[in-house]
């Protein structure tokens, strides 16, 4: 099952492109600029830096410290040493990095452990992929070409589609079927020459959502040997 939370962290990992804290607020060089415009985590941390740093704390700022600090202390059960946050005049600048770098961290967790809804709320449906699909035939080599693709049932799935391609990808045909078998048409069967390898998959599906897929199937006619 896919958390939610797994494309956030994703979003926000680090790369060896990444500025390094102590290069927030210096100069900046081209590479890193370019890097910079298109970097969700370095945004990120040069715009909590720059607030940081500032002279004076916005209001904005002063709400938001206050809830964390109100969020902390009711997760720590009213532990004592939860105090308010108070923006405080410039510090140096390593101190301040740090210190934009940890609100960042605790922010956006809780932010996404409000936003995602649970398995329980009421009227929410969530819908996670559910893994692999099992594809059944045909698949490696085969004495002739196949008639037909099958693969097994997944649970509450209402449709499967299908499709076949090239080794380079190439599309040579696809359809939907409410089934767990469907029959190629003709010119897809004259297309699976002795030797020639052709590709499918199948994903099962429940209105727009994708239950699970089969991944990339390969299947292959022999090659007829001569004197057998």
């Amino acid at each position: 099952m896919n958390d939610p939370r797994d494309a956030w962290r994703e979003a926000l990992a680090a790369t060896p492109d990444c500025l390094a804290l102590e290069r927030l607020g210096e100069p900046l060089t081209a590479a890193e600029r370019e890097h910079l415009d298109t970097c969700a985590r370095c945004q990120s941390e040069l715009a909590l830096f720059q607030s940081f740093t500032s002279d004076e704390a916005t209001p904005e700022e002063t709400r938001a410290g206050a809830w964390v600090a109100a969020e902390l202390h009711r997760r720590l059960d009213g532990a004592a040493n939860v105090t308010a946050f108070e923006p405080r005049r410039r510090a140096p600048r390593f101190a301040w990095a740090a210190a934009a770098a940890a609100v960042f961290v605790i922010v956006a967790g809780l932010w996404m452990e409000k936003r995602e809804p649970s398995l329980g709320d009421a009227g929410v449906t969530n819908v996670y992929r559910t893994g692999r699909l099992d594809a059944v035939a045909p698949l490696g080599d085969l004495a002739a070409a196949p008639r037909e693709l099958r693969w097994n049932a997944v649970a509450g799935a209402t449709a499967y589609t299908v499709e076949i391609t090239e080794v380079d990808r190439t599309l040579l045909w696809h359809s939907e079927t409410s089934a767990t078998r469907i029959v190629l048409p003709p010119n897809v069967v004259a297309q699976c020459a002795p030797g020639k390898t052709l590709l499918w998959d199948v994903a099962a599906r429940r209105g727009s959502d994708e239950l699970a897929s089969s991944g990339v199937q390969r299947f292959r006619v022999a090659v007829p040997v001569p004197g057998r």
